[in-house]
């Protein structure tokens, strides 16, 4: 009997150490349901009008949602009071997470990128970029009168906004020239946004779904999104097209004159 006993303990033991707790937290059916379709559930917290709160990432973008008292609805939103305070951003700010951007470097590095300015620039910037964003547009007319200055920027090319976003960036990572082909595409946008490109081969189409992933990853839920590093070397992320007090003091501050040519590539 004892040894049953001590037999059932073990793989009482073995279960937990081989399936975390968090694998067995249930949750309501219709949060489960949003679950399944991509939501990544961050945090649960008690929220006014003792609703269940919960924020999560969906594709990149925050989300928020409120659990009905009866347990079987859920509201996906912004919650106000009477004030017309966004109570909602609140809960973000307290309860979500901020991603960790320490590796993100280095996976932007690996990234399938179209470098912009000197080849040995001092300083790097990266940024998503689809085709079919006009704000990706004005964000590349506006950096170009910072690249002299020894920055180089990489454009990361994604297909997110139109069924036709893919082909195009594909289109421009296989084209001889590829800075050339995405010029000729911000030329002719918004009159081509819904043409696509002839059928891409499979291996530029991959590098553009790995791209897209990779924003999935880094919580990037809009283009253009830039990121650059800070005098310290610390990564920033700024989603949407930067201010022009953005640009000119942080994301294309001027390169350190006298680091290494090691260092200055780190930038």
């Amino acid at each position: 009997m004892k040894i049953n006993i001590l037999t059932n303990l073990i793989r009482v033991v073995y279960l937990i150490i081989a399936f975390p707790l968090t694998a067995f937290a249930q949750y309501p059916d219709a949060v489960q349901v949003l679950i399944d379709g991509g939501l990544k559930v961050e945090a649960r917290f008690d929220a006014p009008g003792g609703l269940q709160g919960y924020v999560g990432r969906k594709d990149g973008r925050a989300v928020t949602l409120y659990l009905m008292t009866d347990g079987e609805h859920v509201v996906i939103g912004k919650m106000v009071d009477g004030f017309g305070q966004d109570l909602s951003a609140e809960h973000i700010r307290t309860w979500l997470p901020a991603i960790d951007l320490t590796q993100a470097w280095q996976q932007l590095a690996n990234a399938t990128w179209v470098a912009e300015g000197p080849k040995d620039a001092r300083r790097i910037v990266y940024v998503f970029t689809d085709p079919n964003c006009g704000y990706c547009v004005e964000f590349r007319q506006k950096a170009s009168a910072y690249l002299n200055r020894g920055i180089q920027l990489r454009h990361i090319l994604v297909g997110v906004i139109q069924p036709s976003s893919l082909a195009k960036a594909a289109s421009v990572v296989s084209a001889d020239n590829p800075l050339e082909h995405l010029a000729f595409l911000d030329s002719q946008f918004p009159r081509n946004w819904l043409e696509s490109p002839d059928l891409i081969p499979a291996g530029p189409r991959k590098k553009i779904e790995a791209n897209n992933q990779l924003m999935k990853t880094l919580a990037v839920p809009a283009t253009p999104t830039v990121f650059y590093r800070d005098k310290q070397g610390e990564v920033h992320k700024i989603v949407g097209l930067p201010d022009d007090t953005a640009l000119s003091n942080a994301v294309f501050r001027p390169p350190n004159q006298g680091a290494s040519q090691h260092l200055q590539n780190r930038q």
